[in-house]
This record gives C-alpha cells, structure tokens and sequence, in this order.
C-alpha cells in the first residue's frame, strides 16, 4: 500500500503542475484575445485610411470565437455607413485565417453583403454563386443572388437564377415557399415584356406575358398589361377576360382599369354586357374612383339625376374626402351668390388636403406615395403596394 502511494504522489503532482499550466494558457488566451480585439477595434475606429497589413497579426492568431467576433463588428462598420472599413476586416479575415466551413460562408455572406453596399456588384455575385457552388441546396444564398439581380434590374440573370433555385431545392422546403419564386417569375418577364413593348416588340411583348402567367396565373399585372393590350386591338371579349381575372385576384385595383373596362363593354360582342357589369358594381362597396366613372356611365345612358342617386348611394356606404371634396365643388355651383364664396373656401381647402394624401401604401412596411409601384421600393416584396381604400383614400 506504501509502495503505492509513493507512486501515485508523483503522478497526482504531474497532473497538478499539467492542470495549471493549462489553465494558465487559457488564461493568457483570453487575455490575448481581449488584447487583440481592444487593439483592431482602435485600429478600425480611428479617422485614418488603414491597410490590410494592420491587421494581419492579430487576425493571423484568431480563433473561431474571435473570427465570429470581428465578422459581427465588420457588419456593425457596414451598417453605420463605413462599407471601406467592413470590406478590410472581410477580406483580411478570409484572407488570413483558416476557417471552418461554417465560419468561412459566414464571412463570405458578409463581405458580399459589403460589396453590395458600396455598389460592387460585380464581387458581390462572384461570391453568392461561389457560396451557391459549395452548397447549392442552401436557399438563402439563391435568395441573396437573387435580390442581387433585382436590384440591378437583370430581369434575365433574375429568371435564369429563379428557375436554377427552383431545380436545386425541393419543393417543399419552407424557406423557398417564403422566396414566392411563382410570382417573382412573372414580374420578372412583366419586365422584359416592358423593355420589348419599348423596343417595337409587339410579338415578344404578349409571348412574355403569356409566360408570366404560366408561371402565376394570378398575375394581376400581367392580366391588366394583356388587356391593354387586347384593347389597342380592339379585342374588347379578351379585355373583359382579363380583367375580371384582375378584379379577383387583387380587387382593390380596379381604379387602375375602371376606365378601360367601361370603353372595353360598350364594344363588348354581348350587349348585356354592360347593364350586367354596372349592377355587379351596384352590388359591391367600391373605391371613389370606381363610384365616379360608373356614375358618368348611368348619367350618360340614363340621366344626371340617375346618376347622382347611384352616387349618393355609394358615398354614404363608402364615403372619402375624395367624394366630400367633389360634393362641395359640386355645391359651389348651386350656392346662392353670398354663399358661394364660403363653399369656394371649403372646396379648396379639401383639394389641399386630398393633394396631400398618399394614393398607395405598402401593406408590410408603410412605404406610401402616389405612384403603384409593383415592388415596393420600401422592403423590396413584390404586389404588397396597394391602392389606399378609405377615409382617407379611395
């Protein structure tokens, strides 16, 4: 047992003086790492035009924790403006330290995503397609690229890449149900089709919309473009096929196609058509601008005071400072001669305050303005700008 004991006393002394030294290195690591962090980050925040070199040293010794480090305050840089400085310390980390797979597509998402910022988008596509190569069943990747071609308006580059995500990824995964590559593919031959129709192309003009509706056969805006069209053509039928598919996918754009609907029935080859279509809008609550141009079309077939009945009937169901600004202009020309001048008051007052109003809202980030944009330029999502129904809208 003696004998034993006098063994294990030199074993247990070794294993303590291992423990601290151990614990000692650990210890000096930390201190480093703190170190080097405490240094780079003056470094970095310092007013003058730094070189790579600079920071190589300290990043030559970096860990995987401090590599997480330095690519969170690289994407801190880039927020608050300073996309030269994020670019150094991407690329100085990439270039200097050994990653792990993880860490490495980490680094490279954020040095794409500086690149983006300072308008390279050059560098910035290299390096998602280098990503998409070393994991193309990754959607994120795909979705970065592909907001990458949006944003340059390469509708080509923005179909080719749509179509190679769709084939790399199953269908069911959530994160591609979220990227809504359907109705991404229409806009984007929605786009070509504009570029055509600009160019002379009439033919590649209705192939390409014909297209985006193979794609997402609830394409508002394809379905209103071909109806247009077909009404340049006088193929009134078709008009009327297209936009009842407008009116049911996104009924609050009717205002944009009211008129061309009404000029579309009077040609229509059904001649019931049109008494069919304004007790549809009898029917319905509808925008302001729906209510006036069918309120036109009663008086014309039927009489002013036909017309002003169907219109009071809609404002009281729906009523807007668009209806109110135009009942108190409608006054001024009724009012006696010593009140005229006060409703004339009134009147302008509202058109100040209708001009000042936003026609279209975006319904997930607030983005507002006069103009249907059909990406919002607000959170870049694509048919979320609509026209503003109420009070205060249509």
């Amino acid at each position: 047992m003696n004998e034993l004991l006098w063994f294990l006393l030199p074993v247990a002394a070794a294993a303590g003086w291992f423990a601290g030294k151990r614990n000692q290195t650990r210890a000096t690591a930390a201190w480093n790492y703190a170190n080097n962090i405490h240094k780079d980050v003056n470094l970095l925040l310092s007013e003058r035009t730094l070189k790579p070199d600079e920071l190589l040293d300290s990043l030559a010794e970096t860990d995987g924790e401090a590599a997480d480090t330095y690519i969170a305050l690289g994407n801190l840089f880039r927020r608050r403006g300073d996309v030269d400085k994020a670019i150094l310390l991407h690329e100085s980390l990439l270039n200097t330290v050994k990653l792990e797979p993880t860490l490495r597509s980490s680094a490279m998402v954020a040095l794409a995503q500086d690149y983006d910022s300072a308008g390279l988008m050059d560098r910035a596509e290299a390096l998602y397609r280098k990503l998409i190569a070393s994991n193309p069943a990754f959607p994120d990747y795909w979705i970065s690229l592909i907001h990458l071609h949006e944003r340059e308006h390469d509708w080509a580059a923005a179909i080719e890449s749509a179509q190679a995500m769709k084939a790399a990824i199953p269908p069911n995964n959530k994160t591609i149900e979220k990227a809504d590559l359907p109705r991404r593919l229409a806009h984007f031959h929605c786009e070509l089709a504009l570029r055509a129709a600009h160019d002379g192309y009439e033919e590649q003009f209705g192939e390409l919309l014909e297209k985006a509706l193979s794609y997402y056969p609830e394409s508002a805006r394809a379905h209103i473009m071909l109806g247009q069209r077909a009404l340049r053509k006088g193929r009134n039928d078709d008009v009327l096929e297209h936009f009842r598919a407008v009116e049911a996918a996104r009924p609050a754009l009717l205002p944009e196609i009211i008129d061309d609907w009404f000029a579309a029935l009077r040609g229509a080859s059904d001649p019931q058509a049109l008494d069919d279509f304004i007790e549809h809008i009898r029917g319905r609550r509808n925008a302001y601008s729906v209510i006036r141009t069918t309120r036109d079309v009663i008086a014309e077939r039927e009489g002013e005071a036909e017309g002003d009945r169907f219109l009071k009937e809609q404002i009281v169901r729906r009523p807007s400072l668009k209806s109110l600004r135009d009942w108190v202009h409608d006054q001024v020309q009724v009012a006696r001669p010593e009140e005229r001048e006060n409703v004339q008051v009134v009147a302008t007052m509202l058109d100040q305050v209708v001009e000042e109003k936003p026609l279209y809202a975006c319904r997930v980030c607030g983005f507002n303005g006069n103009v249907l944009h059909w990406q919002c330029p607000g959170c870049a999502r694509w048919d979320t700008v609509t026209t503003i129904v109420g009070i205060e809208g249509e």
